[in-house]
């Protein structure tokens, strides 16, 4: 445990750009009200972070669905 950060500093590459955070971030904040995704990802390392929160997602959406309010789903969310 003792070197558990310097491990999982190594699972970045060293090119990551902390830039792509900020696009990542302006992008929705550009886009017209209505068609921003429900989430956006930023994974340098590649880690299957987008991946893995699709699965709480489509749930979500699907309960949504069976319950009514299908209607906070809009058609640029990400569910």
């Amino acid at each position: 445990m003792d070197d558990l950060g310097k491990r999982l500093a190594a699972l970045t590459p060293s090119d990551a750009d902390a830039t792509e955070v900020a696009e990542a971030v302006a992008r929705p904040v550009a886009m017209k009200h209505g068609t921003r995704p429900l989430r956006t990802h930023t994974d340098p390392s590649r880690d299957g972070g987008e991946v893995v929160s699709a699965v709480p997602d489509r749930l979500r959406a699907d309960f949504f669905r069976r319950i009514g309010p299908d209607s906070l789903l809009t058609a640029g969310s990400s569910l």
